[in-house]
């Protein structure tokens, strides 16, 4: 599978500093072929403190896919001739996906207890949503904590993949709280789970599969409050179609910093 990516970032006109951070990775590989991974943070805190936290987070998770990630797919032990293309069988790919959830919900972990230990030391509070994405032969993995979300959509149909950590979604999972109400909440933006600022990180993950034409989009609440999922559809897989996004969300008076980026299978 090959992919094609876009991303754009804009630091909205009201806040100093823009605190989203994300990273896009590819890589060939003889057992599996082509691999895509990308993470997405929106930092909290005063001034560049969020700041912090975001590009911390996402440089960690690059260093996993440069560092640790190969390991999964050619461990030492491993005899077989790997320059054979597309050699991972069904059991492989599975046990992989394990071992890479297992590796985020730990870095997850220590990642939260190191921006705490920061912060104290420092005299501050920071923390950072993240949504992560890694695509695998005809399967992903995403794994998601606070509000930042992932979407899959092609030319007709798009689902949201991540489950807002939030306070306004677990009002509206539990029926107390209509998406109406959630939209213009004074505490739409209180979050359940925050890397950083969370006694424990329990990270949600999703699986599943997708096919040729198939997009993915990552992105911080900045940019998916004010859009419809027909306007993600139809402008998303056009060339500069973050920047697009973007720009239709600044029109309608997004005051955050907004974040995405796009993934294609083509």
């Amino acid at each position: 599978m090959l992919f094609t990516i876009d991303a754009y970032s804009d630091i909205g006109i009201r806040k100093k500093v823009n605190q989203d951070s994300l990273i896009i990775k590819q890589a060939r590989t003889s057992s599996m072929g082509r691999v895509c991974f990308a993470c997405l943070c929106d930092g909290m805190g005063g001034l560049s403190q969020g700041e912090i936290a975001s590009a911390s987070f996402v440089n960690r998770m690059g260093k996993w896919f440069e560092n640790e990630f190969p390991h999964l797919i050619m461990p030492s032990e491993v005899t077989e001739d790997l320059s054979k293309p597309s050699t991972f069988t069904n059991g492989q790919q599975d046990d992989c996906f394990r071992q890479i959830e297992s590796q985020w919900s730990l870095i997850a972990n220590q990642m939260n207890q190191g921006l705490k230990q920061y912060g104290a030391e420092n005299g501050i509070r920071l923390g950072t949503t993240a949504v992560v994405i890694i695509l695998i032969g005809n399967e992903y993995l995403v794994m998601s904590v606070g509000d930042s979300r992932a979407y899959q959509f092609n030319k007709k149909n798009i689902k949201q993949i991540t489950h807002d950590q939030s306070y306004v979604q677990q009002q509206m999972d539990m029926g107390r709280m209509t998406p109406q109400e959630a939209a213009v909440s004074s505490q739409k933006s209180v979050l359940l789970q925050c890397i950083g600022a969370s006694e424990n990180v329990f990270p949600d993950f999703f699986r599943g599969t997708y096919e040729k034409k198939n997009y993915f989009l990552l992105c911080s609440d900045g940019l998916w409050r004010l859009l419809t999922p027909e306007e993600i559809i139809s402008i998303g897989p056009q060339k500069d179609g973050v920047k697009r996004l973007t720009e239709l969300a600044l029109q309608r008076g997004e005051t955050d910093n907004i974040s995405g980026l796009v993934i294609g299978a083509k």
